[in-house]
């Protein structure tokens, strides 16, 4: 007769430990360990609006804060073609105070094209970037500024 540890099927059972409790275990210890998740606003920065219709991309936004100066990449998806997504975002930005310095036209390295413009508010800059893309129009804001100390 063949020992029950050594039947076939029967390798992984152990009696000392459930499979219940493992799942459970299993389940806590993944949670603990995934980041939390909190949602951006679609404007971030109240001096630094976006049309309503754009679609964040949360996923590659980041927001460096140190004591002095604050860096930003916001990224959007806009469903207009890159004229009318760039006319949006100067008529945005203008009328949010900002002056715009200079712009370029360019296509990128997947010869889709685009163009960038620079805009400033005092020591502030923030840079949109457009590029016509396969499905939707491809819209990204840097901005650097330097914070008011408090």
């Amino acid at each position: 007769m063949i020992p029950a540890a050594r039947r076939p099927g029967a390798w992984c059972y152990n009696p000392r430990v459930r499979p219940p409790a493992i799942l459970i275990g299993t389940a806590l210890w993944l949670g603990a360990c995934a980041p939390a998740m909190v949602p951006m606003p679609i404007e971030p920065f109240p001096d630094v609006p976006v049309p309503a219709d754009w679609n964040p991309y949360s996923d590659d936004w980041a927001i460096i804060r140190t004591p002095k100066v604050t860096a930003a990449r916001l990224v959007y998806f806009a469903g207009t073609d890159v004229e009318k997504t760039l006319a949006a975002a100067r008529q945005m930005l203008t009328g949010a105070g900002w002056k715009e310095t200079r712009s370029e036209r360019f296509v990128n390295a997947e010869k889709f094209p685009g163009v960038w413009a620079e805009f400033a508010k005092g020591e502030d800059v923030c840079r949109v970037t457009v590029i016509e893309g396969s499905f939707a129009t491809h819209v990204e804001y840097t901005l650097a500024r330097v914070n008011v100390a408090s």
